[in-house]
């Protein structure tokens, strides 16, 4: 019972992240106070950076696979990186970024290998 309570959470917080993720590119592209026009490659490059990655860490979480929720970090990393040095509410992407791999933690430690 309390395993899969605490698969859950870990299931939750992987979800949450990247539903944020997806939200926060919505702003970055569409919205973006801090830029007036946003052009094509940068939509493309944080397309591949952002969003991609956080619906591979949705399909690990849906299949319990942590290599995939793993391989989520290591791809949005610099990219977040590099998110997280601009003002504003971009920072927020480190911390969707931080959360992919607090989901890769947590499935290890509660002995989710696959």
């Amino acid at each position: 019972m309390e395993q899969s309570i605490n698969l859950t959470i870990i299931k939750l917080i992987g979800y949450v992240s990247s539903l944020m993720t997806v939200f926060l590119w919505f702003i970055f592209i569409f919205i973006n106070p801090y830029a007036d026009f946003t052009n094509q490659s940068s939509i493309i490059i944080s397309l591949i950076m952002l969003v991609l990655p956080a619906g591979l860490l949705s399909l690990g979480v849906s299949l319990n696979r942590s290599h995939l929720m793993l391989l989520a970090f290591i791809w949005s990393f610099p990219y977040s990186l590099y998110m997280v040095l601009t003002p504003g509410i971009f920072r927020l992407f480190g911390i969707t970024c931080f959360m992919y791999l607090l989901c890769f933690v947590l499935f290890r430690i509660n002995k989710i290998r696959f």
